[in-house]
Order: structure tokens, then C-alpha cells, then sequence
């Protein structure tokens, strides 16, 4: 039994770790968890459901008088009647209705896709401030033993309170760096357990994934305009004012009520018959064909401005693409020819330069290595920005 349950337990922790094992699968957990997604989703439907409300008919309506006053037998009347818009405005809001109901998957993956990019630059910046804590872990436990080896070189007389006080202060601010950084990280956990609906992710990647991008400026921005769930819902709406302006020309036409008609009486025969009625629009309609064409023209313009905005917005993400890939590739090749920080160890032990120099190096070291992870960070951000289409 014991062993049983070791196994259910083990084979649960293991698909745990395999579930959150990439920034892609952290990504599917929050798209099935996120109570932001859950709530608009609801939303959608009661949408939906008012959409398909929209070209129901109208109530049909039932009428009785009586009058109490009458020598010819207190006569009473029973009418039933139901009116219906012009024959073919039920043809455009049932187009209309369709439309409507096919845009609404625009607007949910507009918000999906927000969401997620959300939550992948949290990820990033989780991989960026995972990769700040191992490389100041490691400048944490240089600093403790070069306070060691000084305070040793000091009692026998061949060093100098001035390295030892350096050293210090260096390993103070370092530790001072490792808190705050460590603080970040348990924000940005509680920020991404958020988006996952509360539940906890094991979040330990220390490796931004491998992103693909079609580095032909020109087709990518193309690409990513045409597949914008933004635009696509801005040009259905523009197609929508176009119906919309067909529909309001049939709500100038009469509409027309048909009616069953009941009268009854103490003393006269009981008759019955048909009523026929026509609505004739004469002030109703008043100038909501202009607006209609008004708002149409506004969905057009609007659609050609937010385009334009969202190509400058791609053009200068692609820009900054561009610059940060050249800066990344100049650093990894300066800090992939050599680990710079052990040469300098070893020059100093063998006595090559002094501790004040060492210090001097060490620190001009690591201002380039955490330039260089910061804009690792900004490429990878930016990369997924570009391609946030592809979400």
C-alpha cells in the first residue's frame, strides 16, 4: 500500500514538473486557469444570447373592453394581434445578427492574446531575474572568501585594511542586490500565480525558449497587422455599418399588423373577423439613415487609423529588434570567448595585480555582464511583442 501511494505521489510530482517544464506549457496552464478569460468568456456568451435577441419579434398583443353603459346588451370585444417589421429588414438583422455573433471571437481572442503576452513577459522577466540570482549567488560566495583570503594577507602582514574595506563593501552590495532581486522574483511568482487563477507554478527556467521571427520587416509587420484579433474586430465592424445602413432603410417602410377580432354581446349575435393594420414612418426614422452612414464612416476611419498605429508600433518594435540583436550578439561573443572574472582570480593569487586592481576589474566586469543580461531580457521582450500574434 505504502509503495502504492509512493508511486501515485511520485507520478504526480513528475507530471507537475513536466506540466510547467517550458514557457509554452506555463502559457496553456493559465489559458485554462486565468479568471480574467473565464469571466469574459461568460460574458461572450450573455453576449451572444442578447445578439440573437435582437431580430425576435415583437410581443403579440391582446386587448378586451367591455362597456357596462350600453342599452344593446353590454357588448364586449376581444382582440389578439402581432406586428411584424417590413418582410426584408428581418433579412439584414438576421446578417447582422451573424455578423455580430462571428465578431465576438475577434473580441475574445483580442483578450486572450493580452492575457498571455501578459503572462509571457512575466516569464521572461522571471528567466532575466533567475539568471540576476544565480550570477549574484555566485558574486556573493566570491566576495564572502575574498573577505576571508584579505582578512588572512591583513594578519600576516601583506595586505591592507583599504582592499579588506573594499571587499566589504562590495560583498554588502552585492547581498543588498541579491535581496532585492530575490524580492522581485517572489513578486513576480505571486503575479503569475495570479494569472493562473491562484494556483501555484513551479516556476525554475532559467533559458528564454527558442522564438522564431521573420526577420523581413516588411512581411513580418504584414503578417502581424493581418492576423491583429484588434483590427480584424475594427474591419468587421466597418462590414457590420454597412447592413446597418440597409437596415435603417427598412425601418422607414411600414410596418404591418395582422389581428384576430372578437365581439360579443348579452343580447346581439356574437360577430367576428379579421383586423389589418399599417404603420405609416413619418417622424421615427427621422435622420437615422444619416447617422448610420455617419457612423459608418467613422468604423472606416477608425480602422485606417488604428492600422496605422499598429504598423508604427511594429516598425518600431522591429527597430529595437533590430539594435538589441546586434548589442547581444557583441556581448555573447566577448563573454563566450573566456570567463573573464576566473582569469582575474587567478592573476591576483599569482600575485599579476593587486587586490585593489582586482576589485577595480572585477567590478567593471560585472557592470558588462548585468548590461549584457539586461539586454538579453530587452531582445527576448521585444521578440515576443513581435510575435504576440502567434499566441
Amino acid at each position: 500500500m505504502l509503495r502504492t501511494l509512493l508511486i501515485i505521489i511520485i507520478t504526480g510530482l513528475s507530471f507537475q514538473g513536466m506540466a510547467q517544464s517550458s514557457v509554452q506549457e506555463i502559457l496553456k496552464e493559465i489559458e485554462k486557469n486565468n479568471p480574467k478569460l473565464k469571466a469574459h468568456q461568460q460574458y461572450l456568451e450573455a453576449q451572444k444570447l442578447g445578439i440573437r435577441s435582437l431580430d425576435n419579434l415583437a410581443n403579440p398583443e391582446v386587448e378586451w373592453e367591455k362597456s357596462f353603459s350600453s342599452p344593446e346588451g353590454k357588448p364586449y370585444e376581444i382582440l389578439l394581434s402581432q406586428s411584424f417589421d417590413f418582410p426584408t429588414s428581418y433579412i439584414y438583422k438576421n446578417q447582422l445578427k451573424e455578423e455580430r455573433i462571428a465578431n465576438l471571437k475577434n473580441i475574445r481572442e483580442k483578450t486572450r492574446q493580452e492575457v498571455l503576452l501578459e503572462s509571457e513577459l512575466l516569464c521572461f522577466e522571471l528567466i532575466y531575474r533567475n539568471k540576476q540570482n544565480k550570477e549574484l549567488s555566485k558574486r556573493m560566495k566570491n566576495a564572502e572568501q575574498l573577505s576571508v583570503f584579505f582578512q588572512k594577507k591583513l594578519k600576516a602582514g601583506d595586505g591592507n585594511i583599504l582592499e579588506l574595506n573594499k571587499i566589504k563593501m562590495l560583498a554588502l552590495n552585492t547581498k543588498n542586490q541579491l535581496q532585492l532581486v530575490q524580492s522581485r522574483i517572489s513578486n513576480l511568482k505571486q503575479d503569475l500565480r495570479k494569472q493562473n487563477g491562484g494556483i501555484e507554478l513551479d516556476f525554475k527556467l532559467e533559458d528564454y525558449p527558442a522564438l522564431q521571427l521573420d526577420e523581413n520587416a516588411k512581411s513580418h509587420i504584414e503578417k502581424a497587422v493581418n492576423a491583429d484579433p484588434y483590427l480584424k474586430q475594427l474591419s468587421s465592424t466597418e462590414q457590420m455599418a454597412s447592413k446597418e445602413i440597409s437596415l435603417v432603410k427598412t425601418a422607414s417602410l411600414p410596418k404591418i399588423t395582422i389581428g384576430y377580432r372578437y365581439l360579443g354581446s348579452d343580447i346581439m349575435k356574437e360577430a367576428n373577423g379579421v383586423k389589418l393594420g399599417v404603420s405609416i414612418p413619418l417622424w421615427e426614422n427621422k435622420n437615422k439613415v444619416k447617422q448610420a452612414k455617419l457612423m459608418k464612416q467613422f468604423h472606416m476611419e477608425e480602422f485606417s487609423y488604428q492600422k496605422m498605429e499598429k504598423e508604427n508600433e511594429y516598425e518600431k518594435l522591429f527597430q529595437t529588434f533590430s539594435n538589441l540583436k546586434s548589442s547581444l550578439k557583441d556581448y555573447q561573443n566577448v563573454f563566450s570567448e573566456k570567463q573573464y572574472d576566473t582569469l582575474l582570480r587567478k592573476a591576483m593569487n599569482y600575485g599579476e595585480i593587486s587586490g585593489i586592481e582586482y576589485l577595480t576589474e572585477s567590478i567593471y566586469y560585472y557592470d558588462s555582464f548585468d548590461t549584457y543580461l539586461e539586454i538579453e531580457y530587452n531582445y527576448f521582450n521585444t521578440k515576443a511583442k513581435l510575435l504576440r500574434y502567434l499566441l
